[in-house]
């Protein structure tokens, strides 16, 4: 298996002392934004895709119906936001917690297949067992190459909190794209970043673009230095690589410096992002209390929960993978 090579991460064209905006966060793959367009263009120059369809890939964090709150119904969404949600059907919900039909992919994730997960996310679901479709509670889920067992497989309580890759991304084959976070539950796992270019290679080997993410600072048993140093991983990753990455590590720290993202972005947990605070839900309006839906500046809403603003950071950046990879405009020099 191939390992992560080394990498400082160019960020000589990032102005981290700009203001919260669309473009502050969609500028940390700037450094390589032409290469991560070509390379997507490329992976996606095949038939048989569903316009829009984007998978939402992940542990907890991601199979948290939080997550999915502003897109399906929050506040506050400009013409633009609201554009792209509705591109990537995120109002779009299932019938019951099967529907494997549905091309949400926030709600293929944050459906209750089981207890313990959705049909392409799961609570404490590691890089490694993602790959294995092992050891997250319940039977092994077995490799599926058929979109009909797949789907069998990924819709069945059986598999209580297991997936698998190979089969999740058979089941959903039609997928254009998928938002990967991983990374959490796996603390200075030796492994996880050989595990993660895995599940890279397995999304672009069936034509879908994986769009990175870094994972939240932590303040629980673990140092957070294991997930500064995964994300450090993760950025040089998307860079070696040429893929999109959304930074929700560096936003939430801009956002909160030094520890006072721990009660306001992050929960009492430590490690999973709240769902409210100071008066405001996953559903508020971004851009009110300060800020300016103009020019897409965020107010004090995503300085308080947490999941809001991954849900925001989403979004922003499915606008710019839109633009450049689907409706062919180049990117600026």
């Amino acid at each position: 298996m191939a390992t992560a090579t080394p990498l400082t991460v160019n960020v000589s064209n990032l102005d981290l002392t700009a203001g919260p905006t669309k473009e502050r966060a969609n500028s940390y793959d700037n450094a390589w934004e032409a290469d991560w367009v070509d390379h997507a263009r490329t992976i996606l120059a095949t038939a048989g895709k569903t316009a829009g369809f984007v998978l939402e890939i992940g542990d907890s964090i991601t199979h948290s119906l939080a997550y999915a709150g502003w897109p399906r119904s929050g506040a506050g969404k400009t013409a633009e936001d609201s554009q792209i949600i509705s591109w990537a059907r995120g109002t779009s919900w299932g019938t019951g917690n099967v529907d494997v039909s549905n091309k949400n992919g926030w709600y293929l994730a944050g459906a209750d297949t089981t207890s313990r997960r959705g049909m392409t996310a799961s609570g404490g679901l590691t890089t490694t067992e993602f790959v294995l479709g092992c050891c997250n509670d319940g039977p092994t889920m077995p490799i599926a190459t058929d979109q009909a067992t797949a789907r069998q497989y990924v819709a069945s309580a059986i598999y209580t909190g297991n997936l698998q890759i190979e089969t999740v991304l058979t089941a959903f084959s039609d997928a254009k794209f998928a938002v990967l976070m991983l990374g959490t539950n796996d603390p200075g796992n030796p492994n996880n970043v050989d595990d993660l270019i895995a599940l890279v290679d397995t999304l672009e080997a069936a034509h879908i673009v994986p769009i990175l993410s870094t994972i939240p600072p932590r303040n629980d048993a673990f140092s957070d230095e294991f997930n500064v140093e995964f994300n450090a991983s993760v950025r040089a990753l998307a860079q070696s690589r040429a893929l999109p990455l959304i930074d929700y590590h560096r936003e939430i720290v801009l956002r909160r410096p030094g520890t006072t993202w721990i009660g306001t972005l992050i929960s009492t947990d430590g490690v999973h992002p709240t769902a409210s605070g100071a008066g405001f839900t996953i559903s508020s309006d971004p851009y009110a209390a300060g800020g300016d839906p103009a020019t897409h500046t965020t107010g004090a809403a995503l300085e308080n929960v947490g999941y809001l603003l991954r849900s925001w950071l989403s979004v922003q950046k499915l606008k710019e993978v839109k633009r450049y990879v689907i409706d062919g405009t180049n990117p600026p020099n």
